[in-house]
């Protein structure tokens, strides 16, 4: 997390700082400018060395000003502790043009060994943070008294009003290959009543030592590794006293063109393009957040919309997706997760799938997508107490009949259990034409469809449960590719087989309605998705008689 990484550089900055206020009144520019950097190389073990160009003194104020700081590691240093198991996790790269400390009060620095001033102010900071991918993650082991200590140093208390860094940007690289893997632009961080201390060195309500904090961010973006795509989340707005996030924008962009995309990949592959609208989470846990956990009352996403493309005339890569239902993987995600309710009151969901018989695309869409989950969590502690994380879903299916269900989850169980239930309103059979057609090669020639219902109970193996669909007057015909012009013609005789073979009409004369009682096994390759609706399709189909 960022939070994290700019700890880092502000342990670094304000223990220059620290050192070099306590010294002024002492001792004069030339002495302090070698005593800030004896400080740098021997706080780093010899890793980092310090420089900057002028430095000005105003000793009757408290005032220091400091221009074109800049922190750079030792090369030969990296690789001699690179042979040990003390090598960093992180490397940093750190350019300031201007450092400004407003307002110490130098008779304490110097009968108590107190640091006590107005402001520090950090204007237009290049930070580049190198990842090698070795060490241990100092952050998470070392205690919170190690840490106070650390920054302290010789003195009893750092206490600043407020720590401004303004205009910031940090570049997240691989040591190893230079390759760039996240930038954030325009960061503007403020802490308010910094104090370091004893006394506050425990205090978990602070946030980098600070009462509360406040962070601007106008752009975070990264590629992942095959360069597919690009991830942007755009002007987030934290605030640690308000317990709040907000984020205008989360994108997903793919960075190519939907057939050139699958190109990249040998198996059929999922191309995802997604955009979430005005995220906003309400009463963030801040100390939870400090120790890499996100636990919220809730998260709200303004307007959202997801669109993904496959082209199963790829073949399928047969991996074993057993233990990969949402909720087992919400489980095994790396970080701490705990939000009482997240919701999507406006999206757009959109598959569409080529198929390699008919070569055309189908799309299944949902309109006015409204979406409600509570107890989205992977913490046990919680999930004992109860057990069950709810999904409501309400839409228009390809924007014709209203659709509602609700999926629960039961993380705990070890064979993923989930309940699905739903109904499916009034609509035209022939609606469905712009799916059966291109992906099933099955046209509907008229009927309407009155009442679709499931109620299905599943797991990692298998769904079981009723489906009912109610319909009336239904003419279907099936069809094939002419291989000349790739038209889509009728199969006469199979059309006319189907057109005996289907059952009209559900009640039929007798006003019976026939329920079909799904016992559907899972293709452990394939999704959850396709467990769920293969097993409402094998439902429609045994009612319809095909």
């Amino acid at each position: 997390m960022i939070s994290k990484k700019l700890l880092i550089i502000l342990i670094a900055v304000l223990t220059v700082i620290a050192l070099a206020i306590i010294g002024w009144s002492i001792y004069k520019k030339h002495y302090l400018r070698s005593k800030v950097k004896d400080v740098v190389a021997d706080g780093s073990r010899g890793l980092y060395s310090i420089a900057f160009g002028k430095l000005d003194l105003d000793e009757v104020n408290g005032d220091l000003t400091v221009t074109d700081l800049r922190l750079r590691p030792d090369t030969i240093r990296y690789n001699e502790l690179a042979q040990t198991e003390e090598v960093p996790p992180i490397v940093a790269h750190l350019e300031i043009p201007s450092l400004k400390v407003v307002g110490v009060k130098t008779p304490k620095a110097l009968l108590n060994k107190e640091i006590e001033g107005r402001k520090v102010l950090i204007e237009n900071p290049q930070i580049v943070l190198f990842f090698t991918n070795r060490g241990k993650d100092s952050l998470r082991r070392v205690p919170d008294k190690e840490l106070y200590e650390q920054l302290l140093g010789n003195l009893s208390k750092i206490g600043i009003d407020t720590v401004s860094i303004v205009n910031a940007t940090v570049i997240t690289r691989n040591l190893n290959d230079g390759r760039k893997l996240m930038q954030f632009d325009s960061v503007r961080i403020d802490l308010f009543k910094v104090a370091v201390d004893s006394i506050h060195g425990k205090d978990t309500t602070r946030l980098l030592f600070a009462e509360y904090a406040s962070m601007l961010c106008k752009k975070i973006s990264w590629k992942d590794k095959r360069g597919l795509y690009e991830f942007i989340v755009s002007d987030v707005d934290f605030n640690s006293r308000g317990q709040r996030m907000a984020i205008s924008r989360i994108g997903v962009n793919p960075l190519l063109p939907e057939a050139t995309f699958l190109q990249q990949f040998k198996y059929a592959t999922d191309r995802f393009d997604i955009e979430l609208k005005d995220v906003r989470m309400v009463n963030l846990n801040v100390a939870s957040l400090m120790k890499q956990s996100i636990a919220a009352d809730s998260m709200i996403v303004g307007n959202s919309r997801f669109r993904i493309y496959r082209d199963i005339s790829y073949p399928h890569d047969g991996r074993d997706r057993t233990s990969y239902l949402p909720h087992q993987q919400l489980m095994e995600l790396p970080v701490p997760l705990s939000i009482k309710e997240v919701v999507f009151p406006s999206g757009f969901i959109e598959y569409k799938e080529r198929n390699s018989k008919s070569e055309q695309s189908g799309k299944v869409q949902f309109h006015q997508v409204s979406v409600r989950i509570s107890n989205l969590t992977n913490d046990t502690t919680i999930l004992k107490e109860n057990g069950i994380c709810k999904l409501r879903f309400h839409s228009r299916f390809l924007n014709r009949a209203p659709i509602d269900a609700t999926i629960q989850f039961y993380p705990l169980d070890e064979k993923g259990k989930f309940t699905i239930e739903g109904t499916l309103g009034s609509m035209p059979a022939t609606a469905v034409n712009q799916l059966s057609v291109p992906m099933g090669l099955a046209k509907i020639e008229k009927g309407s469809i009155r009442k679709l219902s499931f109620s299905l109970s599943g797991n990692d193996y298998r769904a079981d449960g009723p489906v009912t669909i109610l319909y009336h007057d239904l003419g279907v015909s099936l069809l094939k590719k002419d291989e000349e012009d790739k038209s889509l013609d009728k199969k006469k005789l199979a059309s006319l087989m189907a057109r005996i073979m289907i059952k009209k009409a559900n009640p039929g004369k007798n006003d019976e309605v026939r329920t079909a009682h799904v016992h559907f096994e899972r293709d452990i390759h394939r999704s959850f998705f396709h467990l769920v609706w293969k097993s409402i399709f094998a439902g429609v189909k045994e009612s319809v008689g095909m």
